[in-house]
């Protein structure tokens, strides 16, 4: 589980709005999986990539790793510009179609990843 808000940022949205937030996150249960999405949304599926071990194996990469969602609900923007924030947080929302329902949405990431523990980390330094 991946919890995040999304920070919209450009000088008309001003410095604080957020699709999602501290108290209430968008959460994402991503996997390399295939998903089990509310209609409308059709599964989709990740994949882990290609696994590798450096440093004696305290250091584990993966790459090419995609990991998926497409059940997790959005809620509406919030603290768009200020003074204006009511109608803004709408323009916002009427714009990108939120809050929008598990199975209205997809989250795709790609890449690499390199993990290893806080003890690896701190004596390769």
């Amino acid at each position: 589980m991946l919890p995040v808000r999304v920070k919209l940022d450009n000088p008309f949205l001003g410095s604080g709005c957020y699709i999602g937030s501290s108290s209430s996150p968008i959460t994402l249960n991503l996997t390399t999986g295939t998903t089990s999405p509310p209609l409308p949304n059709t599964p989709i599926s990740g994949s882990l990539g290609t696994v590798s071990f450096r440093n004696e194996g305290k250091l584990v990469v993966a790459t090419g790793d995609k990991v998926v969602d497409n059940a997790f609900a959005a809620p509406g923007a919030n603290g768009c510009d200020g003074i204006f924030e009511l109608l803004v947080d709408f323009a916002v929302d009427l714009k990108l179609e939120i809050p929008a329902t598990a199975g209205h949405n997809t989250a795709i990431l790609t890449g690499n990843l390199e993990q290893a523990s806080a003890a690896a980390v701190r004596a390769s330094e």
